[in-house]
């Protein structure tokens, strides 16, 4: 009965395949981290930009108001003049003209005080909304930073810890052949998820399709490489 020996060169390349994957992972994630900043800081602008709405909403309230005011005013130093004017006017027909004149501006300043008064009332229910805002704005831009300071610290992390991974490898793929490196980095290229997988119930542990009994043998017992018939990856069996 023959030994169960896993081929030195596969434990290699098993190392070195756990390296890869792991980088590849790492990768992934870095290169998430950007749009999830971005995101983040996305999150912050459309609150300030809800925030910058309301506060132009009580601006245009404010204006419109002071050009009522100002409308109001004038129309209340016409009717100080017409009131002067009154006692200059002999003719009764020019007097009653001037007084249906002051009784205009008069009906027309209570328009524009009921006018204000509503401005008024908009900006006092608009004011609460508007520190509701400023509170959630302060809230969230804590959190904010708080989860980009995070993700900075772990693209740090992840840079630091590929960096030690890539002279692992380094020092991996040096101890295996150059035939049987490049063989395994095309593998690694096409596939994109393992080059070396192992057999399991006389399966494939890459495409999983059923494997011919000389096959397992040759993986099992085998001093060479052996290489799965329908997706070329390298196979071997766990020990047990």
């Amino acid at each position: 009965m023959k030994t169960l020996l896993m081929l030195p060169i596969v434990e290699k390349l098993l190392v070195l395949q756990d390296r890869d994957v792991r980088m590849g992972q790492l990768k992934a994630e870095a290169r998430r981290i950007p749009a999830e900043l971005e995101a983040v800081d996305a999150r912050v602008q459309q609150e300030s930009s809800r925030l910058e709405t309301l506060r132009q909403v009580l601006k245009h309230i404010e204006t419109e108001r002071k050009k009522l005011e100002i409308d109001a005013e004038s129309k209340r130093a016409q009717i100080t003049k017409y009131q002067q004017q009154l006692a200059q006017i002999k003719s009764n027909t020019e007097y009653q003209a001037l007084l249906k004149e002051i009784a205009g501006l008069e009906r027309q300043i209570t328009v524009i005080e009921d006018s204000e008064l509503e401005l008024m009332e908009k900006a006092e229910q608009t004011q609460p909304e508007l520190r509701q805002e400023q509170a959630l704005l302060k809230e969230l831009t804590a959190k904010v930073e708080s989860e980009k300071s995070t993700l900075k610290s772990r693209a740090a992390m992840i840079e630091e810890e590929l960096a030690k991974l890539q002279g692992d490898r380094q020092t991996l793929a040096g101890e295996v052949e150059d035939d049987v490196l490049g063989r395994y980095e095309r593998l690694m290229r096409s596939k994109g998820d393992a080059a070396v997988v192992a057999i399991h119930n006389g399966n494939c542990g890459g495409c999983h399709l059923h494997i011919p009994t000389q096959l397992v043998h040759n993986a099992r017992y085998g001093e060479q490489l052996t290489s799965c018939d329908y997706c070329g990856r390298i196979l071997y069996c766990p020990q047990e």
